[in-house]
């Protein structure tokens, strides 16, 4: 089948002259060539800044500041089953050194989560660690989380996810 370009030599009663015709024409041509590339606009407006998602398990965490840490997450893949489970992948594209949890950004010394931890007393640790009866451990921790990844304009990838921290109350009942 032979599809030909029209030519308009005539416009519409009351309006659009040949070259407007000619015009929408022509546009209609660019669009229906272009779709793939709106389509793939459309999905970089409406998708937001998250560029990657992955399920990490949370290792080891670095004090920032007062209650708040860096922490170091790996790829989590569930442990293979007894009788033939699924073996993990080896794959490194979720490892991070530096992930931020959000919950923690604006931890003081005081406040945590925006309440006061002073009234009661009460002390956090990192996410992931347990209370061992005089500390919150930092390493060899227990958490798995959603990482999302939002890369700048550089190309450098910020790692973050969002979960709170376990809080231990200090103060005793009556004081």
């Amino acid at each position: 089948m032979a599809y030909q370009v029209p030519i308009f030599t005539k416009g519409l009663y009351a309006g659009a002259n040949r070259h407007v015709m000619q015009g929408m024409a022509d546009a209609s041509r660019t669009v229906s060539a272009s779709q793939q590339g709106i389509a793939k606009a459309r999905q970089l407006v409406v998708g937001g800044n998250v560029a990657r998602l992955g399920l990490c398990s949370v290792s080891q965490a670095t004090l920032i500041t007062a209650n708040r840490w860096k922490y170091r997450v790996e790829a989590f893949y569930p442990p293979s089953l007894a009788g033939g489970g699924i073996a993990a992948p080896n794959c490194s594209s979720f490892d991070y050194l530096e992930v931020l949890n959000l919950r923690e950004y604006f931890n003081t010394a005081t406040v945590v989560d925006g309440m006061d931890i002073t009234t009661p007393a009460s002390t956090i640790g990192p996410v992931g660690s347990v209370w061992n009866g005089s500390a919150w451990p930092t390493t060899s921790l227990a958490a798995v989380v959603n990482v999302y990844v939002v890369y700048a304009l550089d190309g450098t990838a910020w790692p973050y996810f969002d979960r709170p921290n376990p809080v231990r109350c200090t103060e005793e009942e009556g004081e």
